[in-house]
């Protein structure tokens, strides 16, 4: 009888909805979510944190949709009934002091609900990120630093939609905004709107603020050109405009580390005067680079330095420079369910060549089939071969190697 009061008023704490204004170095951000209520609240720290993070929170929120007795009205549904959910407690008032210029409390924020006590996995990638129930979220709560998503021109080229397949692309619903660079944006600004100018900022992990998310773009649409500017002029300029975005300085020839790094890959435009303008001077004509290109590990050379900060590759394709020196077949080696020796010193050096330059690597494209060969290679990778990033289907699985 207690158990059952406890869960419903936890619910109905979820359930109450508000609004929050953030106002940082920049425009200010309003966000409105809901029934206005926020504005008869006073408490300054006031916040709806269920005290769940990281997979407790997932585990918590997976449990209630299974409790859901109608599973059949989709009236309200968006992206899915799942995300809409936790989108709603995690967009539900983080500071309860109104809608005042000076609200800001960043232990109520998104981060906190969803990192706090989360450790940060810094050898994994999430692989086809947008395929999961939580895009961009549920890496996060298992620490996962690293996320990818897929666009798609749309909507004669003004919108960039997220999805695997160009059929069935949810341009409404599932767009990069929607999915990632606006909850991204809010979050940031949640958590450094007691910053105001100064240069550093916090990311989006509660115990590791100074770790960077690497946000991949990979680039679908036959237009890569039209796909950069869009991408610049709407979906990261005003990440960019915050800064919170990576970026090169062209004059002093070096990284500045930011909350977010974004890496191009897919059919991004290699064209210098595309991604850096006629003058060479940086998209913006700022002597800043804000994306960096994915640069192919089985096929490197020194000029990515300047332009890349990751290298990634196919095993297969890593394993086809390796047969050029006679070290057997892509079949023969996969078929054994781990790499022989052989082949992982030859994998190892192109990694190495990649490293020596100064990129993080990554491999992608092994075998997940059957479940004992997943965990060699895994291990392979990791422990023999030096790989910076595991790229992995399995967030939860990974995070208790």
């Amino acid at each position: 009888m207690i158990g059952s009061l406890a869960i419903g008023f936890f619910l109905m704490i979820v359930s109450f909805w508000a609004g929050t204004y953030v106002n940082v170095r920049g425009k200010p951000v309003v966000l409105d979510f809901g029934d206005g209520a926020s504005a008869t609240r006073g408490d300054s720290s006031a916040h709806n944190n269920l005290g769940l993070t990281g997979a407790d929170l997932l585990y918590f929120f997976r449990n209630r949709m299974s409790d859901t007795k109608d599973l059949t009205d989709a009236n309200s549904v968006q992206v899915s009934k799942f995300y809409d959910e936790v989108m709603r407690y995690l967009t539900a008032e983080n500071a309860g002091a109104g809608t005042t210029e000076k609200t800001c409390f960043p232990e109520g924020s998104i981060v906190s609900k969803l990192t706090r006590n989360v450790n940060v996995v810094p050898k994994v990638h999430s692989h086809n990120d947008y395929w999961r129930d939580l895009p961009l979220f549920e890496a996060l709560c298992h620490g996962i630093p690293s996320v990818e998503a897929d666009v798609w021109l749309v909507d004669n080229d003004a919108q960039l939609a997220v999805g695997h397949n160009e059929a069935f692309l949810d341009r409404d619903h599932r767009t990069l905004h929607s999915l990632y660079t606006g909850p991204l944006l809010t979050m940031l600004n949640e958590v450094n709107c007691n910053l105001g100018d100064k240069d550093h900022k916090y990311g989006v992990f509660y115990n590791s603020p100074e770790t960077t998310l690497n946000l991949y773009i990979d680039f679908k649409s036959p237009n890569s050109t039209q796909t950069y500017a869009l991408l610049m002029d709407l979906y990261l300029r005003p990440l960019i405009d915050m800064g919170y975005l990576t970026y090169f300085d062209m004059d002093e020839q070096k990284v500045v580390w930011n909350p977010v790094t974004v890496i191009l890959t897919g059919d991004y435009p290699s064209d210098p005067t595309v991604l850096d303008g006629a003058e060479q001077k940086g998209y913006y004509n700022t002597t800043q680079r804000f994306v960096f290109l994915d640069a192919p590990m089985h096929k490197l050379d020194e000029h990515y330095s300047g332009i890349s900060v990751v290298a990634s590759a196919s095993l297969q394709q890593l394993l086809r420079n390796c047969n050029d020196l006679g070290q057997g077949t892509d079949s023969s080696v996969l078929f054994q369910g781990s790499l022989p020796t052989e082949s992982v010193e030859c994998v190892a050096k192109q990694v190495q060549k990649a490293q020596a330059l100064g990129l993080k690597t990554r491999i992608w494209g092994a075998p997940t089939w059957p479940e004992s060969s997943k965990q060699k290679l895994w291990a392979q990778q990791i422990f023999e071969i030096g790989i910076d990033f595991l790229n992995t289907d399995d967030l939860e699985e990974v995070t208790h190697l």
